[in-house]
């Protein structure tokens, strides 16, 4: 029984997101602490190495941790280590990336719910014509195919909207303003960037340097682009929307493990293939509450990302 042991194995750790992923957990660990249901958190980081993983999830089992949280670095290479701590009565719960193991409880942002109504409004705001670009993420990563799968679905039933061109900017400020001034060079007529995190802010930048007016353009909320916003909407009026992807999810797997360990059953319905868990967003920012966000985040790192988890109720509401 509590105070429970909980072991958290993460890959690569350089990227703001996963700072910020890892000071969630801690922060939302010391409220289970208080309850008396937890008390130690061992967090290992690997790298985006496979075999480091591997070693020290073994270290996290010889600990003698309750529940094992797991982002995984790949989608099959850990399944005979998580069968180990499965087999020593460990609770897995592996979270943020789809693996192939039904085995092991899986909970992950559902990327359709993610990307439909953010190309439905820009769809919208486009009065369904135009022509477009579209800057997508890192070409092969499994999340970013389910959202390119998803932003061709919702663009299908638009057909005046022209999609001139589709490029990767890799969820990277940097690159994104690259591949944008490359396409503003080779088009003359832009309505609309269809766009994900991490690179609004650059497509933004592009379009200044070149002297063209900025389009219709998905948001993001990410800190340095919330702050860019707020200008821009104060100034010219911008409108935008951005929905979060948030490095706290991780606090949707760890109250899910925590109440397992209780005892506590999993609705059915819950279950997508009777081991995942599909996570939806939870907070949308668009100009009716940036200003709030931005009073909340403006101090923050531009790094950073607005952030938020499942509640108690929101968590409890899994369960039967």
């Amino acid at each position: 029984g509590p105070p429970y042991t909980v072991g958290l194995s993460n890959g690569p750790f350089t990227h703001s997101w996963r700072v910020q992923m890892i000071e969630s957990v801690q922060q939302e660990f010391e409220f289970y602490k208080e309850q008396g249901l937890v008390d130690k958190l061992i967090i290992q980081n690997a790298g985006p190495d496979v075999n480091t993983q591997i070693a020290q999830i073994r270290n996290l089992i010889a600990s003698d941790v309750d529940l094992l949280l797991i982002n995984p670095n790949s989608s099959t290479a850990l399944n005979p280590v998580m069968e180990e701590a499965q087999e020593a009565g460990i609770t897995v719960v592996v979270y943020d990336m789809p693996i192939d193991n039904d085995k092991v409880l899986d909970v992950f942002m559902n990327q359709d719910w993610w990307m439909a109504p953010l190309t439905e409004w820009f769809c919208e705001k486009l009065g369904g014509k135009g022509n477009i670009v579209y800057i997508s993420g890192i070409a092969d990563q499994p999340g970013n195919i389910e959202r390119d799968v998803s932003a061709e679905k919702v663009l299908a039933k638009y057909p005046d909207i022209k999609l001139l061109a589709k490029a990767n900017g890799n969820w990277d400020q940097a690159a994104a303003q690259q591949v944008m001034s490359d396409l503003l060079a080779s088009f003359p007529q832009i309505d609309g960037v269809l766009t994900q995190d991490g690179m609004s802010l650059g497509i933004i930048r592009a379009f200044e340097a070149a002297g063209r007016e900025i389009p219709v353009i998905t948001g993001e909320t990410q800190i340095a682009f919330i702050k860019k916003w707020k200008e821009m909407k104060d100034a010219t009026g911008f409108d935008t929307v951005g929905i979060v992807n948030p490095p706290g999810y991780v606090n949707n797997a760890l109250g899910i493990g925590l109440r397992l360990l209780q005892g506590k059953k999993l609705k059915d319905e819950v279950l997508v293939n009777g081991h995942i868990i599909y996570t939806k967003p939870n907070l949308i920012v668009d100009n009716n509450n940036i200003d709030e966000i931005y009073e909340q985040y403006k101090d923050w790192a531009d790094s950073y990302y607005v952030n938020s988890w499942y509640s108690q109720e929101e968590l409890d509401a899994l369960f039967e």
